[in-house]
């Protein structure tokens, strides 16, 4: 299990570097063509489409596991909070099971929807790039979630999953 974990931490630091290698070049794409835009008065052809299709999809779904183990995932705790420890337990274990197959969900459809993407020649409307590739960058997010939500799933019972980690002050 130990090299599993690790492994998928390595897959992880990849794909976190990839969103944010493609934060930077939406920043600068958008940069330069805001800049040739006003300044020269020549936008950069299809530089919306691109940071639309590829580069915010990337940022977005590329850092899916990264912010999961960080802990960043939005929660409601003030019921739970105040449930007696077994009950609590078992609200925790239900919350995981809920958010592992909405996860589980979201990646079968986004990979049926990449599926199609891959077998379509449709390409962006200023430039011959397909779009069909962009598609994959979403399920492979869903995917390094679930593996990771499923190596983590063990910790549940003692609380210190990554889904239930306290950055923030519990309620009164």
């Amino acid at each position: 299990m130990q090299s599993v974990t690790k492994w998928l931490a390595r897959c992880e630091l990849v794909l976190v570097y990839a969103g944010v290698l493609a934060a930077f070049a939406m920043m600068c794409l958008t940069s330069a063509d805001a800049l040739s835009r006003y300044a020269l008065n020549r936008p950069i052809l299809g530089a919306y489409e691109i940071t639309e299709k590829y580069l915010m999809v990337a940022t977005i779904f590329l850092g899916l596991s990264y912010a999961y183990r960080g802990g960043v995932f939005i929660r409601v705790t003030f019921l739970v909070d105040r449930l007696p420890p077994p009950l609590k337990a078992l609200a925790n274990y239900f919350a995981y099971l809920i958010s592992l197959l909405f996860c589980l969900i979201l990646l079968v459809a986004s990979g049926q929807q990449a599926w199609r993407g891959l077998h379509d020649d449709t390409t962006l409307s200023a430039l011959p790039v397909l779009v069909g590739p962009a598609y994959c960058l979403v399920p492979l997010g869903f995917l390094a979630l679930a593996l990771l939500m499923l190596v983590d799933l063990p910790r549940v019972r003692s609380g210190e999953a990554y889904l239930f980690k306290e950055d923030a002050p519990p309620s009164a």
